[in-house]
């Protein structure tokens, strides 16, 4: 976390949509702005969720956390309830058998479909990830696919494309950047070249909203193995739309 990371305790508590709710996890639907975890005294998704679990009388919930997602993207994150749950979680991340679809409005009309492969690494002492060559020190191997659903001219009468992402890879900021290095960066996704805004940016808001989703989760019920999917309903309202609506909630996704 960044020293100079104000503290917003004050800010009035977000309440976190459950999507599914079972004995050994929860799927949430993560809103924009809030940090996945963060030290005491900042908001997060961990720290509220501790709040709305609590019970009096009882011992403190375990809310443990197997992967993140970037304080400006929304939707679906997995929570474990147990320490054997989050282990066995955390093993299904490393071993890339949880399945992650995103959403994404981006600028222009890419290709109807791809798939993306790059090295990338994070930027030293930088909030933010770079395209290198693969002999560079610290890369490492970044793949996607995706397909185009849709596209509508924005604001200014330029192009913009609804995309639904299927990642091979979960690099820093990966879907940003490999689109973003195309160029095709994810609206309102001002450190990797967007200039247009993405709807309203309340002043408590350290970064501007940007047009990204997780919009499914699917991975192994860390007890019985079944397979578990769960689908995040985009934020509401313009600017996301009524074709995103639609797609997050399962015409296509």
């Amino acid at each position: 976390m960044p020293h100079d990371e104000p503290d917003r305790s004050d800010e009035t508590p977000v309440l976190i949509t459950v999507l599914h709710e079972d004995a050994w996890f929860l799927v949430v639907n993560k809103p924009v702005h809030l940090l996945t975890q963060a030290p005491e005294g900042i908001p997060s998704l961990q720290a509220q969720l501790l709040v709305q679990h609590a019970r009096e009388g009882a011992p403190k919930p375990f809310i443990g956390i197997p992967h993140r997602l970037d304080r400006m993207t929304s939707g679906a994150v997995v929570i474990a309830r147990n320490q054997r749950a989050l282990r066995r979680l955390c093993d299904q991340f490393a071993a890339r058998t949880i399945e992650k679809v995103y959403l994404a409005w981006v600028h222009g009309t890419p290709k109807p479909s791809d798939t993306f492969v790059d090295s990338m690494r994070k930027v030293e002492n930088e909030p933010r990830a770079e395209i290198v060559d693969s002999s560079e020190e610290g890369s490492r191997t970044a793949s996607l696919s995706y397909r185009v659903l849709g596209t509508r001219s924005g604001s200014s009468g330029q192009s913009e494309s609804l995309v639904e992402v299927q990642l091979g890879t979960g690099r820093m900021h990966q879907i940003r950047l490999q689109f973003a290095s195309r160029g095709y960066p994810i609206l309102g996704d001002s450190l990797y070249g967007s200039e247009v805004s993405w709807g309203h940016r309340p002043e408590h808001f350290r970064e501007s909203p940007m047009a990204l989703h997780a919009a499914t989760l699917s991975f192994a019920h860390p007890k019985t193995a079944e397979r578990i999917l769960v689908r995040a309903p985009v934020p509401a309202g313009y600017p996301w739309g009524m074709l995103a609506e639609e797609v997050s909630c399962g015409m296509g996704v």
